[in-house]
């Protein structure tokens, strides 16, 4: 049995919940595995501990009702409860934060520090902290499993770490936030800006405050993960030019679409030739014959360039409660596995 503990219960949390609940039928290769939830730590929504295991069914029949009563202690020193519960993984989920890291930060060094694995979709430790905190894991002889930081359930991560073994990556680029795409694909049918970021928010694409989709910031902090993963370099974010796409008007998609083009938001990490890593986030128009052209609405894609293979394309989801939700229990398993 592998015990866990949610630290932040908010939607990718509840995808991974639903998922562990009806993972016998779902996912036939993992049913031998059991996994019991003894803690929830959220900070706003409550907490609760039950060494003995969490009716998870309940919390979240609730949850999808708005009901969070079931969540009835109030911890306020997380990094402690962390430290105190017996459990083999902590699913890290809180906010992110992009400039400091912060308070994931301090969640994962807890609990790397007391012999727990931490599973993780939250970008904003590894925007600032990247190596540091693979240090630790590494330290520790823990388990630090990211894969849903990038591409949400897409296995990116994956397969640029197993997949394109001596393939000599030499650049990766492509549209990481689905936010921004999908409202970029609504301006291409004549929606405004306002509207389709508006839509974007009733979809649950994009948050109440959608600065760090719109303004390229959550492609920043991904840009700063792949130069890691695939070129073991920690780029700065203040060295890296970043433009997002709330200036793009819908006579600028329009004029775009005249010259068969389209704007997307791309994100690239590339090493030159004197191998150097560079980083960037920028509108760009992208013509009919690059393979991004036609991933549209929330959809995700990366370009990755190699002097074997040269151009391969990985499209999936880049958003989504069960998608998040996957690569969560993905990981779980990878750890189990191991």
């Amino acid at each position: 049995m592998v015990k866990i503990v949610y630290v932040g219960f908010g939607i990718v949390s509840q995808g991974l919940a639903e998922i562990i609940l009806r993972n016998n039928s779902v996912l036939p290769l993992a049913k031998n595995l059991e996994i019991q939830t003894v803690g929830i730590l959220d900070s706003m929504k409550g907490s609760h501990i039950n060494a003995d295991g969490i009716d998870m069914q309940k919390v979240l029949t609730n949850a999808n009702n708005g009901d969070y009563s079931l969540l009835s202690e109030n911890i306020l020193d997380i990094p402690k409860a962390i430290q105190e519960i017996n459990a083999d993984i902590i699913i890290e989920a809180s906010f992110t934060d992009i400039k400091t890291g912060q308070p994931a930060i301090s969640h994962i060094e807890t609990a790397l520090n007391s012999d727990k694995h931490v599973v993780t979709t939250n970008k904003g430790p590894f925007a600032v902290a990247y190596e540091h905190i693979f240090n630790l894991a590494k330290l520790k002889g823990k388990t630090l499993a990211i894969e849903g930081t990038v591409m949400s359930g897409t296995p990116i991560i994956n397969v640029l770490n197993n997949g394109l073994l001596g393939s000599d990556i030499t650049a990766v680029s492509g549209i990481m936030n689905g936010t921004s795409n999908y409202i970029l694909s609504k301006m291409e049918l004549g929606m405004s800006y306002n509207d389709a970021l508006s839509q974007a928010q009733k979809l649950g694409y994009a948050e109440a405050d959608p600065t760090s989709d719109v303004e390229g910031l959550d492609t920043l902090a991904k840009v700063i993960i792949l130069a890691n993963v695939v070129f073991d370099v920690q780029l700065i974010q203040k060295d890296i030019a970043v433009k997002g796409i709330s200036k793009i008007t819908l006579s600028d998609v329009k004029e775009a679409a005249a010259n068969n083009k389209r704007w997307k938001l791309i994100g690239s990490v590339w090493k030159d030739d004197k191998g150097i890593v560079h980083g960037s986030v920028c509108p760009k128009l992208i013509s009919m014959n690059n393979s991004l052209y036609g991933i549209s609405d929330a959809t995700n894609a990366l370009k990755i360039t190699s002097s074997i293979l040269g151009d391969t394309t990985i499209v999936g989801s880049g958003a989504g409660k069960i998608e998040t939700g996957f690569a969560l229990y993905n990981d779980i398993i990878s750890i189990v596995n191991r």
